[in-house]
């Protein structure tokens, strides 16, 4: 499926224990040139039946190849939370690959590489300890947290997402030749000097804007979000993309 001439394709990594799903229905909402894609993690959403994965370059690997021939023109990549890790380590993967990187990565409220644990021998949370970092992270709804069938359904996925987090220990390399966004909640428990030490990752230009909210609030103060969505996009959708990048000061010259 071929993105059309004018119009720029977003990919979307959810956070920790979410399926991608939610992200379609920013299609609605968002301007017919940003083709909003969705990327299903195995084992979440309507990859339910596949394996939960908890190691970081198998899973890239696997989305890469997925993934490649979706990539035929300008295209973003945005992750949310641990999704951002997902998204900076499948854009290595498809570049390995011979693939362009992406115009500009975009993560939300998503702790930097380098400032993760990185233990391969991280071990998988208990049931108490997952439940009250869902309370602490207040993303789901009290609905599920007091019923046992839903948690036996959502903490499997969880567990595995954390661990896929807390075990990822990235490789050596040179950074990520494009641009980085990095959007951080105000209200978030994630340090700024967190969400700062994203700009190792990429070579491009590197701007880091603060929202208003906390760690769900791409999704919470959804419009507030989006309309910045929409004029960061504008700086590398095709027809517009030297003009813009020239106005807003972010051209590599």
């Amino acid at each position: 499926m071929s993105v059309p001439p004018d119009c720029i394709r977003l990919f979307c990594f959810a956070s920790s224990g979410a399926s991608a799903m939610p992200f379609a229905a920013w299609r609605a909402v968002l301007p017919a040139w940003i083709d909003v894609q969705p990327v299903e993690l195995p084992g979440h959403g309507h990859r339910s039946d596949e394996p939960l994965q908890v190691d970081m370059p198998s899973l890239a690997a696997t989305l890469a190849d997925e993934l490649a021939s979706l990539i035929d023109g300008s295209y973003l990549m945005l992750g949310h939370s641990v999704g951002g890790v997902v998204a900076l380590e499948v854009a290595h993967a498809l570049v390995a690959r011979g693939l362009e990187a992406p115009s500009a990565l975009i993560t939300v409220a998503s702790t930097a590489p380098s400032q993760r644990a990185g233990n391969p021998q991280a071990q998988p949370m208990s049931d108490a300890e997952l439940v009250a970092e869902l309370q602490r992270l207040d993303g789901t709804p009290q609905v599920v947290l007091d019923d046992p069938e839903l948690l036996a359904m959502v903490l499997p996925v969880l567990r595995a997402d954390f661990l896929l987090g807390e075990r990822h220990r990235p490789s050596c390399r040179e950074p990520l030749p494009c641009a980085l966004h990095v959007f951080g909640g105000r209200d978030d428990s994630i340090a700024v000097g967190a969400l700062a030490a994203w700009e190792m990752e990429c070579t491009g230009p590197f701007r880091m804007e603060m929202c208003a909210g906390g760690h769900f609030f791409l999704h919470r103060q959804r419009a507030d979000f989006l309309r910045r969505l929409v004029t960061l996009a504008k700086a590398y959708r095709p027809s517009l993309a030297s003009s813009f990048l020239a106005r807003a000061g972010l051209s590599h010259a």
